[in-house]
């Protein structure tokens, strides 16, 4: 019976969390107008008085979603594991600057933000859209956690066996940390996907920098058009997610123990 129990709570949490989004996709499927809008939406070279079509927008929010988590899990790692494994000064100070970033999102920050991007010149540039939403420190804390259990013999052992800082990190942690760098992969990747005030702000003079949930924020949540192209940007997030979810649990929690 507790089996049973806790198996309807977890059924019910899938219900309210998935539900109303199963719910609009099942309208929209079933609405006789949204197909022709999705045909004419593939085949315009122009849509919403962009000078771009749907491939392009779609390739721009690609773009932007895999910038975000390969930058992320590129520099998440190498942090932590300098703040774990050398004997920096001040290093939990370091982390605790780099947590800060985690309770500002780019929203309370973007016109510092706006400002900092035009003093180095990359305004209207995939660039400028990227690295602001890079700079979290939630990668830095599930990659902190997970190196804090790694035995410090393994790698004492392998500097004795001639290894450098480099070759510990590339040989050891990083196989070590594959399913961590899946779920945080996912995850930065929907994160960027989903990224609409930035993107928009940055591209002041250039609409072939459009993302799709732009153009669903400009078409309209009410108009058969917007309607049409939240349907198409929920999928590949939706994949991404569906994908890792092995990994996802996995790397998660190896990391909050």
């Amino acid at each position: 019976m507790t089996r049973v129990f806790d198996h309807l709570i977890l059924l019910c949490g899938c219900i309210v969390m998935v539900g109303p989004v199963v719910a609009l996709g099942a309208e929209l499927l079933s609405s006789g107008d949204i197909w022709p809008q999705l045909r004419d939406l593939v085949a315009a070279d122009q849509i919403l008085g962009y000078r771009l079509g749907l491939g392009p927008m779609l390739m721009n929010s690609l773009l932007l979603a895999l910038g975000v988590a390969g930058l992320a899990c590129l520099l998440s790692l190498p942090a932590a594991y300098a703040l774990v494994f050398f004997r920096l000064p001040a290093r939990e100070w370091i982390f605790g600057i780099m947590l800060l970033a985690m309770f500002f999102p780019i929203e309370t920050r973007i016109l510092p933000s706006f400002a900092v991007v035009h003093e180095l010149g990359l305004l209207n540039t995939r660039a400028g859209m990227v690295l602001p939403i890079v700079a979290s420190g939630f990668g830095v804390l599930v990659f902190r956690q997970f190196l804090r259990q790694v035995p410090n013999e393994v790698i004492e052992a392998a500097r004795l066996d001639g290894a450098g800082p480099l070759r510990c990190l590339w040989d050891i942690l990083v196989p070590m940390s594959a399913p961590m760098l899946a779920a945080l992969f996912a995850i930065f990747f929907v994160m960027g996907w989903n990224q609409y005030v930035w993107p928009m702000m940055l591209a002041t003079t250039r609409q072939d920098m459009v993302t799709v949930v732009s153009g669903v924020a400009r078409a309209g949540p009410g108009a058969v058009e917007g309607q049409a192209l939240a349907l198409l940007a929920l999928l590949p997030p939706g994949v991404v997610m569906l994908v890792s979810q092995r990994w996802l649990m996995r790397g998660l929690t190896s990391g909050i123990h």
